[in-house]
């Protein structure tokens, strides 16, 4: 009887001090499915998507009215002759960026407040972090510009400052001569009062640089009567590639003209800008596949073990860009030990474009 009084003794202690402590337990789960399918805690590891912006220069060439005098009247023959538009691409940037990979979704459980119920996540489910508040990465690649390209149409004549004697006169040579003579006259003006030779210089350092300005400006409206005029404008598109296991890491991105600048990559009017992605590790590896009832780490927070890859940007022969990235989904899925996330003040912070862990602290 002793004996029995001992143990029951001995189970309302037991009992009275388990009652007393909460069971703080979190455990991370994998789902097949591509969307949360209930209540719950839910989040996304991220795909890695390649950004490539492609940057071109548009050049815009308009003939001046007067091109045919000239020779006759300047004794300049480097002039456009004939109105044209081109294209060149002049470099390309390689930046990476992280979407919820849809064949990677986990649900999380837990008892008490584990660190592992307080997540951090992206507006579309990514996972960020652990007790982490949410601050966006700034991404490094330059936006796109809504700035619109400019056209034949946009470069005329228009502002330039003709004279009277200019506009009275009956044909184009005539206005030619006179614009030309006008030209001369600017330049004579300028040297004389470079040398002092003039009756009423400029007061002062300022007024000076206004008229010297003035009379450059006008000398060169001017001039690109007879010359032309060209103007040159940088223009961007940017282009997103999704590499994945078991599918081609090379294949046109876009194709470019030097007519007609950015065309769809089907467009077989343009010459091909090709992506090409070397994968160092071609198996992607679900450590989460091989446990089983017994596994000793089933709960763990699971993460991205990233792959490194090289992105090559290609303009049919010329080697515009070639950058090292890390890949997501080439990556293998790994677990953190289950017990790390059952306390309340860990701090986990993740690669938001890769799912790889960055950080881990305790606050």
């Amino acid at each position: 009887m002793k004996q029995i009084g001992l143990f029951l003794l001995i189970a309302i202690l037991f009992g009275g001090c388990s009652s007393k402590e909460t069971l703080t337990r979190g455990s991370v789960e994998q789902v097949n499915s591509d969307y949360p399918t209930g209540h719950g805690l839910w989040y996304y590891l991220p795909e890695t998507v390649i950004q490539v912006e492609i940057i071109a220069e548009k050049t815009v060439a308009r003939s001046g009215p007067f091109f045919r005098f000239s020779q006759r009247f300047l004794n300049v023959s480097d002039v456009i002759t004939e109105n044209k538009e081109e294209w060149r691409i002049v470099g390309a940037k390689v930046t990476t960026v992280g979407r919820p990979d849809k064949t990677r979704l986990f649900r999380v459980e837990s008892s008490g407040n584990p660190s592992v119920t307080a997540l951090t996540l992206s507006e579309n489910g990514v996972l960020h972090g652990i007790n982490l508040p949410f601050i966006p990465e700034v991404t490094t690649g330059v936006a796109k510009s809504d700035q619109p390209v400019i056209s034949l149409a946009d470069i005329n004549f228009n502002d330039v400052p003709f004279t009277e004697e200019q506009l009275i006169r009956t044909s184009s040579t005539a206005m030619a001569e006179e614009v030309a003579r006008e030209i001369y006259r600017l330049r004579e003006m300028r040297s004389n009062i470079l040398e002092g030779d003039v009756d009423l210089l400029p007061p002062d350092e300022g007024s000076y640089a206004i008229v010297m300005a003035e009379i450059d400006r006008k000398e060169q409206a001017y001039l690109e009567l007879f010359t032309g005029r060209t103007r040159t404008q940088q223009v961007s598109r940017v282009y997103e590639f999704v590499p994945r296991p078991g599918k081609t890491l090379n294949t046109v991105l876009l194709r470019f003209s030097h007519q007609n600048g950015f065309l769809d990559s089907m467009d077989v009017s343009g010459t091909p800008v090709y992506i090409e992605v070397d994968v160092h590790e071609q198996a992607a590896y679900n450590f989460l596949n091989d446990e089983h009832d017994k596994s000793p780490n089933r709960r763990g927070m699971v993460y991205c073990y990233p792959v490194e890859a090289v992105v090559r940007i290609i303009d049919r022969t010329l080697l515009l860009n070639e950058q090292k990235v890390n890949l997501a989904q080439f990556g293998q899925l790994v677990r953190m030990p289950a017990d790390l996330l059952d306390a309340t003040n860990v701090v986990v912070e993740m690669d938001e474009r890769t799912g790889a862990v960055k950080r881990i602290s305790y606050k």
